[in-house]
């Protein structure tokens, strides 16, 4: 565009230099001339249109768009927050018990608000930082096969445990950056990060939970009362009472060992037990998995295609001395449910959350509780690019926690390699946008203002040398 603007304005001056040595070249300016006034049309309407797009962009800037990819299930606030007022309007709403979780904590909806914006590396303080979510991924991260540490909490009115784990177990390189607001608890002193992108609250170390102190007791005011006159009691005579000996004390022996008394702390139906009344730490949970279309028993670590029916197997085994009362078998069934449908689930109830739970029953000693859960891959296998708060969301892998670990592998397509591999784009931000489109509209507006010049300049040549006419 240069070299042409370049050349145009050569033959233009050429045209005029040499206009009053040779005026039969007035037609040939003529012509020029209305060729320009076209050309200065079609720059005015480029320029118009080039204006309209920078105003689009100006207002894309201002309503930035949402991502695209589902929110993930392990989301602690789904697709995450764009601003710390949504925050916590979120919060204060107790989306997905949010505010309940960080009540826990010892923080509050308020506080979030008044929170700070930082840029969060995952290794940082010595990589202590530990994130929770929803969706347990088991001692190791199947996607970038480093340690969890993973451990559940349950939350009083909570029907799911959440689960902590390393921040940085998630990093398939060596460190990953998060936007997120830096809080303080008021209560605790606690420092707590919450992410942008999902709204999973990240400690320094596993944080314990906010306990209210206990209330001083305040003695009521002393009164003196006036001491009362002595009447002197009637004499009676009282008969001398009869001796009754002392109660025997009664020891009862704990009813898993008759060594021991039940009050002692050693009393206990197992050794994971807290107590005398502790049975559920008894259970020890399992599962298997088998791919009954490939013929594959254990389809641990195997690859299943479209279409494949699999077969999960759980199992709860009371490995104590007393009877687990009211047990509820449960089993988060999200990064299956991702690649798979349900085919039969032995009688079980799946909740919003992709939960799947049956109605509670007592194990016996030494006894289990077993159910199994048929699904069939879809076909086609979906190839949705993974989510970009929760890297195992759509990750081509079926993990599944019960106890163990199970992952089951699926064919990905080249589309979705690629959608895996693009993590980063170039850095276009809004700021370099509106730069871009500005320095366009500057180049145009230039090139717009040169056109009527020229065509300016050529009609008064031309009436100049031609009496007034075009």
């Amino acid at each position: 565009m240069i070299k042409y603007a370049r050349r145009q304005t050569n033959m233009f001056e050429k045209i005029i230099a040499n206009l009053p040595y040779n005026p039969s070249l007035i037609k040939d300016l003529g012509f020029y001339v209305r060729r320009i006034r076209q050309e200065e049309s079609i720059r005015r309407l480029g320029l118009v249109f080039i204006i309209l797009a920078f105003f689009v962009q100006f207002f894309a800037v201002l309503s930035p768009p949402t991502p695209s990819v589902a929110a993930s299930t392990n989301d602690m606030i789904n697709g995450g927050f764009s601003s710390k007022t949504e925050l916590v309007a979120d919060c204060q709403a107790n989306i997905k018990d949010y505010r309940a979780i960080i009540t826990y904590y010892g923080l509050n909806c308020g506080e979030l608000g008044a929170g700070q914006n930082v840029s969060l590396v995952s290794t940082s303080y010595s990589k202590r930082l530990f994130s929770m979510g929803w969706n347990p991924q088991g001692q190791v991260n199947p996607i970038s096969k480093k340690p969890t540490d993973e451990q559940p909490v349950k939350i009083p009115g909570l029907s799911s445990p959440l689960y902590w784990r390393y921040l940085w177990s998630w990093d398939t390189g060596s460190y990953s950056t998060y936007q997120a607001v830096k809080v303080k608890s008021s209560l605790t002193g606690r420092t707590f990060f919450i992410l942008y992108a999902c709204g999973n609250l990240v400690s320094i170390g596993i944080p314990s939970p906010y306990t209210p102190p206990t209330p001083t007791h305040t003695p009521p005011p002393t009164t003196i009362t006036p001491t009362p006159t002595y009447t002197p009691p009637p004499t009676t005579i009282t008969p001398t009472p009869t001796y009754t000996p002392p109660p025997t004390t009664t020891i009862v022996p704990c009813a898993y060992d008759s060594s021991i008394a039940a009050s002692s702390a050693l009393c206990k139906p197992c050794e994971n037990s807290l107590s005398s009344t502790d049975t559920l730490a008894c259970i020890q949970y399992s599962k298997t998995a088998a791919d009954n279309t490939q013929g594959i028993a254990d389809a641990n670590g195997k690859t299943a295609n479209a279409g494949d029916k699999l077969t999960y197997t759980l199992a709860a085994y009371n490995s104590g001395k007393a009877t687990v009362s009211n047990f509820v078998m449960q089993d988060d069934l999200s990064y299956i449910l991702d690649y798979a449908t349900i085919v039969s689930d032995d009688n079980g109830s799946l909740n919003s959350n992709n939960i799947i739970s049956w109605p509670a029953t007592n194990i016996s000693p030494s006894a289990s509780e077993t159910h199994t859960i048929v699904v069939t891959v879809k076909n086609p296998i979906p190839q949705t690019p993974p989510s970009s708060s929760d890297p195992a969301y759509f990750d081509h892998i079926m993990t599944n926690v019960y106890g163990n670990t199970i992952n089951i592998n699926l064919p990905s397509s080249p589309i979705a390699v690629v959608a895996s591999a693009t993590t980063s784009l170039p850095n276009t931000g809004p700021g370099s946008s509106l730069i871009m489109a500005a320095v366009v509209i500057v180049i145009a507006g230039y090139f717009f203002a040169r056109s009527r010049l020229l065509a300016l300049e050529g009609g008064i040549a031309i009436e100049t040398n031609n009496g007034g006419s075009l």
